[in-house]
């Protein structure tokens, strides 16, 4: 995570080579969702990513377990809750999509308020 302003934050993944979605990558997110939410002054946070050709990928097929087995503060799952949680966030979410959003990568990025696509890089 990284301060643009002191109202601007950036999220940048970075799992090459193709940004799958682990377990470690749930509960990254969910404590920078969490974090971000308590702090009064940040207002935009802007969600890329560093691997070339990958926005954010589905899940990684050898961490399904792991991943099933996270659970939530709630009755839902921890990979359910974080696009809640990003969803229902206090502050506004961006999506700065160069590259493929599939699978899991493809349902978290719905649940940012706003969603800005490459024509050219962007595959969903």
């Amino acid at each position: 995570m990284d301060d643009q302003t002191s109202k601007v934050r950036r999220v940048t993944f970075a799992n090459p080579p193709h940004n799958l979605i682990g377990a470690d990558t749930v509960a990254e997110l969910l404590d920078i969702v969490d974090r971000l939410s308590g702090e009064e002054q940040a207002s935009v946070v802007i969600f890329d990513s560093a691997t070339p050709g990958f926005f954010l990928n589905h899940v990684d097929s050898d961490q399904i377990p792991a991943i099933a087995d996270m659970a939530g503060s709630g009755p839902l799952p921890e990979f359910v809750e974080l696009g809640v949680r990003l969803a229902a966030a206090p502050f506004v979410s961006i999506a700065s999509i160069r590259g493929r959003a599939r699978g899991g990568g493809a349902k978290y990025t719905a649940a940012f308020g706003l969603r800005y696509a490459s024509r050219e890089q962007a595959i969903f």
